[in-house]
């Protein structure tokens, strides 16, 4: 090749590539809403028992189900994520390099790192929402998911009592009462039986009732009055009857919906997960101070995990093998579920104190970028 061929080539190549960045960058868009919605299917449908019985054993309405799903999507969305980039890039680099157009890309003068540049702003692009989703959108749906659920569960406990038949469906135990008035939250004649510590049964016997519930506390309480509670062992070891003025039951919501309201690091955000740190460190809970450190770095080593599964799926895509095209979908499971399997381990390090939070959420990423950037140069070399 002459020198004035060669100009002429650099030439030709300046002028195609806003063309081919612009054809990758948007090839990428459609494989990568296709692998969101799968996976965020299948996220869902791991939840679909817990919503059916919400429909039918509970009577919560579709809508308020629905709200529900949606709050859960805040969570779902940062795993779902980075798994759908590997997967549209997957896709996208197996289709080109079958069609053997990664081989005509580079015979007419791109190279790797040309091929390259439209996944990575493509990256940025989704790790900067990422970013935003897991430091702030994360923590408004888990609010709003436990806001909602107290709401139902308020609702549940007020209107779900029956007057004239035993009640066994949400609270743990078998209530019974005469006469319910909604709208003040009264009973009349209560029975309770309650076996949820199978060694030691109760049963408890009330003239009165009230339900009461507030929007600061995250339980909703039976409070009875001129009653007795009777406990015996299940041996008979002991009999014991008691006579009270008043006493109170604490119907936990999670008893109520069979859905887990307690606080969860994941859930808080980044000022709160600071204040909680400070606080278990104050208490001197090593444990959970070593849990929110945690989960502080996986804020931020979530996001940056799409550019570790970009440079992954270019790594793999640009590969001569055929099979990746077809396989996409098999590939993409097999190595987020070795970068899962390396993120549970080290978090679970990180909690016991074998290593330090920041390096124990960080591992897994530099783990992969390390394989992905030693792949990536032999694969350009070949």
């Amino acid at each position: 090749m002459t020198l004035k061929e060669g100009f002429y080539k650099v030439d030709r190549v300046k002028l195609r590539t806003p063309i081919v960045f612009k054809y990758i960058l948007t090839e990428l868009i459609a494989p990568f809403f296709l692998g969101l919605s799968v996976f965020i299917f299948i996220l869902v449908m791991s939840q679909v028992l817990r919503l059916n019985e919400l429909i039918i054993v509970h009577g919560v309405g579709i809508g308020s189900v629905l709200k529900l799903v949606f709050y859960l999507l805040t969570a779902f969305l940062a795993v779902s994520i980075p798994i759908a980039l590997l997967f549209s890039v997957l896709s996208l680099f197996g289709r080109l390099s079958a069609d053997s157009e990664i081989t005509a890309l580079k015979a007419s003068g791109f190279s790797s790192m040309q091929l390259a540049l439209p996944v990575l702003v493509f990256a940025a692009i989704v790790s900067s929402f990422c970013l935003y989703l897991t430091i702030h959108l994360e923590a408004w749906g888990a609010r709003s998911y436990r806001a909602l659920v107290w709401q139902i569960g308020k609702n549940r406990a007020t209107v779900g009592i029956k007057p004239g038949a035993f009640n066994d469906d949400f609270f743990g135990f078998v209530l019974y009462t005469d006469k319910v008035d909604p709208s003040e939250k009264t009973l009349e004649n209560v029975f309770i039986y309650d076996d949820r510590d199978k060694t030691s049964p109760v049963s408890v016997v009330a003239k009165k009732g009230r339900l009461i519930s507030s929007e600061n506390l995250s339980s909703v309480f039976l409070v009875l009055y001129e009653g007795s509670l009777h406990s015996t062992k299940t041996d008979y070891s002991s009999i014991q009857k008691i006579h009270f003025e008043s006493y109170t039951i604490n119907l936990s919501l999670d008893e109520i919906l069979k859905i887990d309201t307690k606080e969860k690091p994941q859930w808080l955000s980044l000022p709160r997960l600071k204040e909680r740190i400070v606080e278990e460190e104050q208490k001197g809970d090593l444990v959970k101070v070593r849990t929110y450190k945690a989960e502080y770095h996986r804020k931020f080593s979530i996001a940056f995990a799409n550019f570790i599964f970009a440079i992954l799926g270019i790594a793999l895509g640009i590969t001569p093998a055929r099979m990746v095209r077809s396989g996409s979908f098999a590939y993409t499971l097999f190595f987020v579920g070795a970068y899962w399997t390396v993120y549970l381990a080290g978090r679970s390090l990180a909690v016991k104190g074998i290593l330090p939070p920041h390096l124990a959420m960080w591992f897994p990423n530099v783990l992969f970028l390390s394989f992905s950037g030693l792949l990536l140069y032999r694969t350009s070399r070949t």
